[in-house]
């Protein structure tokens, strides 16, 4: 490579999401950019806020493609190949096909499983010449995707694009936890991944003050059901007046609709209280004046049992100690840096207990253990391991 082309490496990110709204793709932007490199995009939505030199966004689908008759065409008639080409690489828009067929990328890192089949056509990537990398969010499931009419259409498509997982194109892989890595290990046969957990910057402050009298509890992020909500709200019911309980939600509507009737049945809107999201880079900061982060999933899933999702990091970094459930991830972090309690169980009533038997000496002393956690669990040290899988650590974080 010439000293010139040295100089103006370029990476390409791909992730089938609104990436202004992504929190690990955009972690993944800052890590190649704080190397010199030039980075494009491929997405949904708007353009993110970093430094990217160009963003290209998927097209929507043909118009015929999205019809029932065109939807079961693709689906029950087509092989995979076409498949894909209709769903996924057609929407590519032209101008980022030709940056690739120009040999305009040294580092293409792709996000999640959609476009796993891609870099199977070697006119654009060339893993001679170019490092290709798979980041997986979390473990997507072999079986079914779910009973509906729709994702039973559906199903022969996502197993087939699911298989390139294992694509020999792939030059190095990533994912959250290591429970999940050892899913897909076990199941491919591939290499070891690299663990990269999803967390956020480092932020310098400290734990706020614990009022024995108001304790306050916090469960932030996506208003999934499936993710402990109604049994949260119902060990809340059970809980003495010095708790109240925030929930911080992102959608779906539905969902938080569904919450806000369960708090009304429960009889606890007074303490009970459901607030909007705060901007993705400003969580930390926003939920200090919390005490603890509630994150109790039971284990309905292999993705939910092995899951290490970003508000535990972004917990830690708020300074909150943290109660949770026997997840294994999560057990790990709470055992290692001493920041939480675990409940004994998955009913409410676990949840219950483990929580009333905090005083405010036990709280603070939690938050102080998460102000010591937040110095390891930041996203400096997570983007030396993203560089290292990607042989670009010699470029270093600046």
């Amino acid at each position: 490579m010439t000293a010139s082309r040295e100089l103006d490496r370029a990476a390409l990110v791909i992730s089938y999401s609104d990436i202004a709204n992504d929190p690990r793709v955009r972690r993944q932007i800052d890590w190649l950019v704080s190397t010199g490199m030039r980075v494009d995009t491929l997405g949904l939505g708007a353009r993110p806020p970093e430094k990217v030199r160009s963003h290209f966004t998927i097209d929507a689908l043909p118009r015929w493609a999205s019809t029932l008759w065109g939807a079961a065409l693709i689906h029950l008639l087509l092989p995979g190949s076409l498949q894909f080409r209709i769903l996924g690489s057609s929407r590519i828009p032209r101008e980022l096909r030709a940056r690739l067929v120009d040999g305009g990328y040294d580092v293409a890192v792709f996000n999640e499983y959609e476009f796993t089949p891609w870099p199977s056509d070697r006119r654009l990537f060339d893993p001679e010449r170019m490092r290709i990398h798979l980041d997986l969010h979390e473990f997507r499931e072999p079986g079914r995707r779910g009973r509906s009419r729709w994702a039973r259409l559906t199903q022969r498509h996502y197993r087939w694009v699911r298989r390139h997982i294992g694509s020999s194109a792939f030059t190095s892989r990533s994912t959250v936890s290591s429970g999940i890595a050892a899913q897909y290990e076990h199941e491919f046969g591939f290499a070891p991944m690299t663990v990269i957990r999803s967390t956020p910057d480092y932020v310098d402050q400290q734990p706020s003050d614990v009022d024995p009298e108001h304790i306050r509890l916090l469960y932030h992020g996506m208003a999934a059901w499936s993710r402990g909500l109604p049994q949260i709200a119902q060990a809340v019911a059970g809980l003495p007046d010095r708790f109240d309980m925030t929930f911080m939600l992102t959608e779906p509507r539905s969902q938080i609709d569904r919450l806000r009737s369960l708090i009304d049945e429960l009889g606890i809107a007074s303490r009970a209280r459901i607030v909007p999201a705060v901007p993705m880079r400003e969580v930390a900061q926003r939920i200090n004046e919390y005490d603890l982060e509630l994150i109790f999933f039971p284990p309905i899933s292999t993705n939910i049992e092995f899951a290490l999702p970003n508000k535990i990091f972004e917990a830690i970094q708020g300074r909150l100690g943290l109660v949770i459930g026997r997840s294994p991830m999560l057990v790990d972090v709470v055992e290692r840096y001493g920041n939480g309690v675990i409940a004994e169980g998955w009913d409410p009533e676990d949840l219950r207990a483990a929580l009333d038997s905090l005083d405010a000496e036990h709280i603070r002393r939690l938050k102080l253990a998460s102000a010591s956690a937040a110095l390891e669990l930041n996203a400096e040290r997570e983007g030396e391991a993203f560089l290292r899988a990607l042989d670009l650590l010699e470029h270093g974080l600046r």
